[in-house]
């Protein structure tokens, strides 16, 4: 069991310090402080003796703790004094056994700042193991005093705080109880001179501290009252020490909590909106519709397709009306097909040299109304992700994204202008089409020629020679009559089937082209906008996330 909870809390130090990494820089100083002090002094306490367990009596001046501690250890070791506080220093009171050499707890106790130490006999009720300190009063008109006393305090492994009825008062309730409410089960209330009050008053006191435990949240605290003068509630203190020193548990157990409260405070810290990062996502998308929009991504894939349906009418329809697409205008250069050489292929943003003049789209600017859409997405979206982060970590978020965001109409241009949309790439079906596309206009030619041949040899009445036929069943057609009908009517449905084909490939390629312009877009959000808040909210999932595991 004590293997398995001394993993478990290496397991939750180790999600917190990832949460604290995380938030450098994000987070208040303070919670990564208190965060870090904890790991701090985890790391300490667990490199130390885990068979010895530190049970330090605390509390204000005049509470009783010296006289407690020595009704405990059965001797007069520290000096008790109604007057004014005795300790200065605090004192120790060891159980050694030969299996529990005495150096382990002077290491220990040398981490903790006691440099006084006395060695008490081993008993059923001083159990091996124990480490018995009397602190100096966490009220005393020393600084000095005070700062033993809350130094060893935030290191004891079980806390046993005394007070009495003279102390017990609203001070004891928002000074000391409180801070000492991430320590649930390492926390023992001790209602001291007892043998003052009636045994109906210290039932009402003892039930009315427990009430004021509860409140500063030690639910599990247990409450005692004790007398050092009579001796009553001492042998059931004793028992309640001896059984955490025995468990050997108690160390675990208080720094288990002090990590859970450390990673809790983290998270409270965080305070932004839990849906406001999904809220996020969403309009992320919207963004980033909304940011095709104004770069023309849709004329673009209309021009890819239009482009396309063109080129390949030019290579594959019937020969006669071909040329009619070269006097049409090319929707990806603007020019006419007559008018350039060849066509350029679009390269891609990264292989433009740094001294080369980025050359905008011929695409018309965005319209107001597009130019006014994609400011208030890209407003929403920051808005949103902002709302998922705390104060200063959200305003540095909004104001990075909107530095950033700067020049976006620009940026989008030349994404949309470098980017390959492979709309100069000729199927090798075009080839094949083309090809028998000029064999039926050769046949049809050559039918025509051989027409012409037999009407000039009827003019001037030559001798006529045979001329060949195509007989199916009762019917008959002579070859060049054959060959001219055969050659533009197959032509013409040849020609046909290929524009067909051409639209199906060219909504490939248009459905091709918007996902590489989508890309592209989706590159300049990502650098210009995106990716900052990304990681941001990315950074929030992993605090979040190690913080919860830390805390559960």
């Amino acid at each position: 069991m004590r293997a398995q909870r001394s993993t478990t809390l290496a397991s939750r130090a180790e999600h917190l310090g990832r949460a604290v990494d995380t938030g450098q820089g994000r987070l208040s100083a303070d919670v990564l402080g208190q965060a870090e002090a904890v790991l701090a002094r985890t790391s300490e306490r667990t490199a130390r003796s885990a068979e010895h367990t530190v049970v330090a009596l605390a509390g204000a001046t005049g509470a009783g703790k010296s006289s407690v501690f020595n009704a405990l250890v059965g001797g007069e070791l520290a000096r008790t004094s109604r007057q004014r506080p005795t300790t200065s220093l605090a004192l120790a009171a060891v159980v050694d056994t030969p299996e529990l050499p005495g150096s382990s707890a002077s290491d220990l106790l040398d981490w903790l700042g006691v440099p006084s130490r006395h060695d008490i006999a081993l008993t059923p009720v001083t159990p091996p193991g124990l480490v018995l300190l009397d602190l100096p009063d966490h009220d005393s008109v020393v600084a000095e005093h005070r700062l033993r006393a809350d130094f060893v305090t935030e290191r004891a492994d079980l806390l046993v705080w005394v007070t009495n009825p003279q102390k017990y008062d609203g001070i004891l309730h928002e000074r000391y109880l409180r801070p000492l409410a991430h320590h649930q089960g390492s926390v023992l209330l001790v209602l001291n001179q007892a043998d003052r009050l009636s045994a109906a008053e210290v039932e009402a006191c003892v039930a009315d501290l427990r009430r004021l435990a509860v409140l500063d949240g030690l639910k599990n605290a247990e409450v005692m009252a004790t007398s050092a003068v009579t001796g009553a509630g001492i042998a059931e203190l004793r028992e309640v020490i001896a059984a955490a020193v025995r468990r050997r548990e108690a160390a675990t157990a208080r720094l288990t909590d002090e990590v859970r409260g450390a990673a809790r405070d983290l998270l409270s810290s965080l305070g932004g909106e839990r849906e406001a990062g999904h809220r996020a996502s969403l309009e992320r998308a919207r963004l980033i519709a909304t940011l095709e929009t104004a770069a023309g991504v849709n004329r673009v894939v209309e021009a890819v397709r239009g482009a396309a349906v063109r080129d390949a009418v030019a290579a594959t329809g019937w020969p006669p009306t071909r040329w009619v697409q070269r006097f049409r205008a090319d929707l990806l250069t603007g020019k006419r097909a007559a008018d350039q050489p060849e066509r350029l292929e679009a390269r891609p943003a990264s292989t433009v040299s740094s001294d080369t003049e980025l050359r905008r789209t011929s695409l018309p600017p965005a319209s107001l109304a597009v130019q006014a859409e994609m400011a208030s997405a890209t407003r929403a979206y920051v808005a949103q992700a902002a709302a998922a982060l705390p104060g200063d970590w959200a305003e540095r978020v909004h104001v990075d994204a909107v530095a950033q965001a700067r020049g976006l109409t620009d940026a989008l241009d030349v994404a949309v202008s470098g980017t390959a949309l492979d709309a100069s790439r000729r199927p090798r079906w075009w080839a094949w089409m083309g090809a028998l596309q000029w064999i039926l206009l050769a046949a049809l030619v050559a039918g025509l020629l051989w027409l012409a041949t037999l009407a000039v040899v009827d003019y001037f009445r030559l001798p006529q020679f045979l001329t060949p036929v195509i007989e199916i069943g009762a019917f008959s057609i002579p070859w060049p009559t054959a060959l001219v009908l055969g050659g533009a009517l197959l032509g013409i449905a040849a020609a046909a089937i290929a524009r067909v084909c051409a639209r199906v490939g060219a909504n490939r390629r248009a459905k091709a082209a918007s996902k590489r312009l989508r890309r592209s877009i989706e590159t300049v959000a990502r650098e210009r906008l995106t990716g900052t808040v990304e990681v941001e909210l990315a950074a929030l999932e992993t605090i979040t996330d190690a913080a919860t595991k830390a805390a559960v």
